[in-house]
């Protein structure tokens, strides 16, 4: 909750962003000063804002069910170690993040393991790692799973992922439960994968996957997604036995300075009545709903430019740092930290990256900006420090946490040194050749 006498921004979608003496803070913390002590670009989130939609989720589902942060959102160590402190599994969809749940000493007996096309290793690896369960998402995975099983001595809880070819909304790119989409397994043909899951000694069936998307904003299609799977477990016997969880998936939406985040309350009445019915726990993957509004991009102005008829705000922070609006050309509010007196007028926010497509935001209305000045791209704390990279040789940036007046830096920013110690060079004769 902000101050007494704070102002809202009306842009973020938390009130832990919130404007006091004119400039923006982070919950006890002004943005200007983490600025001037880690630099820029920086990535800031709010401890309290994740509390509190961690928590929201939890009561929406009640008491028996399990929250699985999605690890892909932000996989921060720090990050994962304050959601297992309070109470959350994880949605994993990679080896490489079964071994940062490991980093930050996190089991793994709360998670789930998706991915339409894992490796052998991460198969092994998560059959090792002692998992609430593995979604089967290609019928290729059934007898791989239940060979490293048997060589594990294990039974192992799976849980197969269905295509119930239900629209959601959203960009095309994060739909993933269209009959065209790569993930998951259409229902018209999932009972012979039944059957071979059942058949494996070392399986055990527990229970059914869906996941409709990302940015998902409307409560109908979780409901609708239920009632197929519902229609095709009741199909035969042998789909429902010993079945005692459904995962929802997830990937409720926020506002993005637009409207308002997915009705949580409205998601679980859609879903509880029918998985209660049955006996089968909610598992709940939230996704960026959990950490989407609890983070922005801090980024210092560098310059201004007008070409062909539009204005042109340059910025510190690129496409490397938040991939989104390139990608997929999503909007983040964008606001000016320590807004100057003035006229507002419309610009482009870009980046020094060399693609055209380096743009924070395009077409924005921002009070005069200078030199210096600090812009904040707010609702960033989800895909932004995750998806980011090192495209023009740019180091990746800091990361700080912020809970109440505290202020934690949880990853430094990275050095050249860094980002060339994996490199060979070609006069280096003792490592890197090809035998």
């Amino acid at each position: 909750m902000a101050a007494a006498g704070a102002l809202p921004c009306p842009e973020a979608g938390a009130d832990a962003f919130h404007v006091r003496g004119g400039e923006l803070w982070c919950e006890e913390v002004p943005l200007a000063s983490l600025a001037a002590r880690f630099g820029t670009p920086l990535h800031v989130y709010s401890a309290a804002t994740m509390d509190e939609r961690l928590a929201r989720v939890q009561l929406a589902f009640g008491t028996g069910a399990n929250v699985c942060y999605a690890v892909k959102a932000n996989p921060n160590l720090s990050l994962l170690a304050r959601m297992h402190a309070r109470g959350a599994g994880f949605d994993l969809v990679s080896g490489g993040e079964l071994h940062r749940l490991a980093a930050a000493n996190v089991p793994a007996s709360r998670s789930v393991f998706a991915g339409v096309g894992k490796e052998p290793w991460e198969i092994e690896a998560a059959v090792a790692a002692g998992l609430l369960f593995f979604n089967v998402e290609s019928p290729h995975e059934v007898p791989l799973l239940a060979a490293a099983a048997a060589r594990h001595g294990s039974r192992i809880r799976v849980a197969l992922r269905l295509n119930p070819d239900v629209a959601a909304g959203g960009h095309s790119y994060i739909s993933t439960a269209r009959k065209g989409d790569k993930f998951g397994v259409a229902i018209d043909v999932a009972a012979p994968i039944v059957e071979s899951i059942v058949r494996e000694p070392s399986l055990h069936l527990c229970g059914y996957h869906v996941h409709l998307g990302s940015q998902v904003l409307r409560p109908e299609p979780y409901g609708e997604a239920l009632a197929k799977v519902a229609a095709f477990v009741d199909g035969a016997a042998l789909r429902r036995e010993g079945v005692t969880h459904y995962d929802l998936g997830g990937g409720f939406g926020i506002g993005y300075g637009r409207g308002h985040a997915l009705d949580v309350d409205a998601v679980a009445r859609s879903v509880l009545p029918t998985l209660r019915s049955r006996g089968w726990t909610p598992v709940v993957e939230p996704g960026r709903y959990l950490v989407g509004d609890a983070g922005v991009l801090l980024t210092t102005v560098l310059g201004e430019k007008r070409q062909g008829g539009t204005d042109f705000v340059l910025v510190d922070a690129a496409m490397n740092d938040l991939l989104r609006p390139a990608l997929y050309q999503a909007e983040h509010p964008i606001v000016a930290v320590r807004p100057r007196d003035g006229a507002r007028r419309e610009v482009d926010v870009v980046g020094p990256i060399c693609e055209t497509s380096d743009f924070l935001g395009r077409r924005r209305a921002l009070p005069p900006c200078r030199a210096g000045d600090l812009l904040a791209v707010l609702s960033a704390g989800a895909y932004g420090a995750s998806m980011a990279s090192n495209y023009n040789t740019r180091r990746r940036a800091a990361e700080v946490l912020v809970d109440g007046g505290a202020v934690r830096l949880v990853r430094r920013r990275e050095t050249f040194p860094q980002l060339f110690a994996n490199e060979v060079h070609l006069d280096d004769e003792s490592d890197g050749t090809v035998r």
